[in-house]
């Protein structure tokens, strides 16, 4: 009997070996792929909050709000919701006759770029004051 590998078992060998470096291979370019895909959606996510917090800062007398952040284009249409006062509170008076108009709003925010759109929808509640601010005087 003959000591070593006969020609079978070595291309045996090599498929094996190959076949497990294409899983290998197959494997690092998923992972790739999705990892590129996890940062451009958590680029949107980062966009979309950075809207939301600039938005909170508007009095949303405008319908549509549009510019670019983050080399991102966006779009953010405001519709009023639900608008009411606040509730006084005191003995005499009954019902939502308060001081502010609470006024929700829902968003919808489109997110774009050249390869990519997102839509965002969320709600904001904004308050107004309705009293007219008593300038204080001092003698």
């Amino acid at each position: 009997m003959k000591k070593g590998f006969t020609i079978i078992e070595i291309l045996i060998a090599m498929l094996i070996l190959f076949t497990a470096i294409g899983f290998v291979n197959i494997s690092i370019k998923a992972f790739n792929n999705y990892q590129r895909k996890s940062e451009v959606y958590q680029n949107f996510y980062i966009t979309a909050l950075s809207i939301k917090d600039f938005l909170k800062t508007k009095d949303m007398s405008k319908q549509i709000y549009r510019g670019e952040i983050n080399n991102i284009k966006y779009i953010a249409k405001v519709i009023p919701f639900i608008q009411a006062k606040n509730y006084d509170e005191s003995m005499l008076a009954q019902g939502n006759i308060g001081d502010f108009m609470i006024t929700l709003y829902k968003i919808d925010l489109t997110l774009l770029t050249k390869t990519k759109r997102l839509n965002f929808s969320y709600f904001l509640t904004k308050q107004k004051n309705l009293k007219p601010k008593i300038k204080e005087s001092f003698y």
